[in-house]
């Protein structure tokens, strides 16, 4: 008998860039075949998002974060702070012997999640009333690094990848802020751990032409965060640069973390291939196709 096809989608709560009021800022799903849910960012509007989605964050296992600016980890507090304190459902709250939610990000940008998180989150008491001192650890499991790859520019590892269950992910450092720790993401597509395909997420970053055509052949979608502003020190996936990539990576491209305006740019966005993703939107990962 035949396997029953895998099962492997990303879902959108936010789909705006940093200063969006129509489409939100980053926070997706990604659901996994054996049902255990993710987080890829974790933006200032998205505790909103997922209550608006009938959801709260006892569904999510784990976390995963590609930097630190405040439309991708200002709802890390709230998170952090309902997971601790508070049970729902079958999970106990952490405070209580209850799991914590699990975190992915690159040894760089954990340090910055840290240095913006502490001022919140190092206060906590302990079930006997005592002061402590939390850490990140303190409010969730933070997932080490199973490789990567030596420093290049800048003084961290160029990538770190990672596996907890079925979730395998490589956080690969892209060009976003220049000196700021930053990562697009590699994420394994299937169950099985040889299989090489991926869906790639720019996180915010600059366009990045030679990756994007060398990872195509293996890559199911591009997310890719988009702009129509050309500005000096241009900081994200400026339009015209992305509509200058081969065919065959524009096909597979969603635009995503754009501005409030993107309905003008339709026609033209999807005269050149490009999809663009809404709050709401569920894209396949294994078949690369938009399902919702």
């Amino acid at each position: 008998m035949a396997n029953a096809r895998q099962n492997m989608t990303l879902r959108f709560f936010g789909a705006g860039g940093a200063f969006s009021r129509r489409y939100g800022t980053t926070c997706s799903m990604i659901t996994l075949s054996d049902g255990d849910r993710w987080l890829i960012d974790c933006g200032r509007q998205a505790p909103d998002q997922i209550h608006d989605a009938g959801m709260c964050w006892h569904d999510f296992v784990g976390q995963i974060i590609t930097h630190v600016h405040g439309d991708h980890v200002f709802g890390l507090e709230d998170f952090a702070f309902q997971r601790f304190f508070f049970s729902h459902g079958e999970i106990v709250a952490t405070l209580e012997g209850g799991p914590r939610p699990k975190m992915i990000a690159h040894s760089a940008v954990v340090e910055e999640i840290w240095q913006t998180m502490a001022p919140s989150l190092r206060y906590i008491r302990n079930t006997d009333g005592s002061l402590a001192s939390g850490t990140l650890s303190t409010y969730f499991e933070m997932i080490d690094r199973c490789g990567g790859e030596p420093p290049r520019e800048n003084p961290w590892r160029h990538s770190e990848s990672f596996e907890s269950g079925l979730m395998r992910v490589t956080a690969r450092e892209n060009e976003h802020v220049p000196g700021k720790p930053s990562c697009s993401l590699e994420i394994g597509v299937g169950d099985d751990p040889k299989d090489g395909r991926i869906a790639w997420w720019s996180g915010d970053s600059t366009v990045d032409p030679e990756l994007l055509t060398a990872l195509e052949p293996r890559t199911s979608l591009f997310f890719h965060d988009s702009t129509f502003v050309d500005y000096p020190g241009q900081v994200h996936g400026f339009f015209a640069l992305l509509e200058r990539l081969p065919e065959s990576v524009r096909k597979k491209m969603v635009l995503m973390h754009h501005e409030d305006d993107i309905e003008d740019h339709r026609a033209r966005c999807e005269r050149s291939g490009f999809r663009l993703a809404l709050p709401g939107h569920v894209y396949d990962l294994i078949t690369g196709k938009r399902i919702a």
